[in-house]
């Protein structure tokens, strides 16, 4: 499953960021799949694919402490298309 996390970090934790980014380690079961950083302020957008919640709770705990983390499940819109699609059928 597909997960977007937004990250919102203190201005004044910017170099603890840019280190932690260089040396974060992979969490098993957890696959990123694109990372973008807010040039206009201090967040950074990753796109995630996890196995389920708990391999996915394991990545952004390493974060936690440096600030906070939104998450939210995610689809293609092409797929979600379709699944709306099926849905309004149904009814």
């Amino acid at each position: 499953m597909l997960f977007m996390a937004i990250y919102n970090y203190a201005p004044e934790d910017r170099d603890r960021v840019i280190e932690r980014t260089a040396e974060q380690a992979e969490v098993s079961g957890v696959t990123l799949k694109g990372e973008w950083f807010d040039v206009t302020g201090h967040r950074v957008f990753r796109l995630f694919e996890a196995e389920d919640e708990a391999h996915l709770a394991a990545s952004v705990f390493q974060w936690t402490d440096l600030g906070v983390a939104e998450v939210v499940p995610v689809m293609e819109t092409k797929k979600a298309l379709k699944l709306l699609r099926r849905t309004s059928r149904a009814k």
